[in-house]
């Protein structure tokens, strides 16, 4: 099939094997993928290349979530209209590239869609518009962690409930590094009411 735009599929990982193939299933109508390896030890990086994608491998010191999000970002080639930013652990449902064609315009700078950040029983448990898909241009990420884009100019977002990304966490995996982060990104921003939300749940958490 032949589309209008370019679009290209960006991301992180580390020791994610076991969700490679998945992934790749779910992407892989994107012109082209690019991933950013911070350090894997299993075959993670292996597995990707098996599927034809674009691997580099650095490992960040010391680790920010926006520094590497933007070293992924970085590797996308200029000339992509879409940047399309996905985690390992998460899967569209399928015809998310068709719609994207259908809502994206010229002047379109990023796109809101469902995600279901839990799912239980096959079911949504919490859903919300997340806005990782954007224009390769003008954005960079933002904060050391629960890092957000940042735009340089003046934002035009389209918005559909027909690109649906479901969200599969590896419950195995420590998040011990966020206290840490969370309190060096309220440091850096303290004027920033969403740093202090997560800083805050966070030490609840504790």
């Amino acid at each position: 099939m032949k589309y209008k735009y370019k679009v290209c599929v960006y991301a992180i990982c580390k020791n994610e094997e076991k969700f490679v193939d998945r992934w790749y299933e779910s992407v892989k109508e994107a012109d082209e993928i690019y991933v950013l390896d911070t350090g894997s030890t299993d075959n993670t990086v292996s597995k990707l290349l098996v599927h034809g994608i674009n691997v580099t491998s650095l490992e960040i010191i010391p680790w920010r979530f926006d520094v590497a999000r933007n070293k992924s970002l970085e590797l996308v080639p200029e000339d992509t209209d879409i940047c399309v930013c996905i985690d390992l652990d998460e899967v569209f449902l399928p015809g998310w590239r068709q719609e994207l064609e259908n809502v994206w315009e010229e002047d379109t700078t990023k796109v809101r869609y469902i995600y279901n950040w839990s799912i239980k029983n096959d079911k949504p448990e919490v859903s919300f518009y997340y806005e990782k898909i954007h224009k390769r241009e003008g954005y960079k990420w933002v904060h050391p962690v629960h890092e957000v884009l940042s735009y340089d100019g003046i934002e035009k977002a389209v918005t559909t409930d027909k690109i649906v990304l479901n969200h599969y966490p590896d419950r195995t995996k420590s998040r011990g590094s966020y206290l840490p982060l969370l309190e060096l990104s309220v440091s850096e921003d303290s004027e920033d009411d969403r740093n202090w939300h997560y800083l805050g749940r966070e030490y609840m958490y504790y």
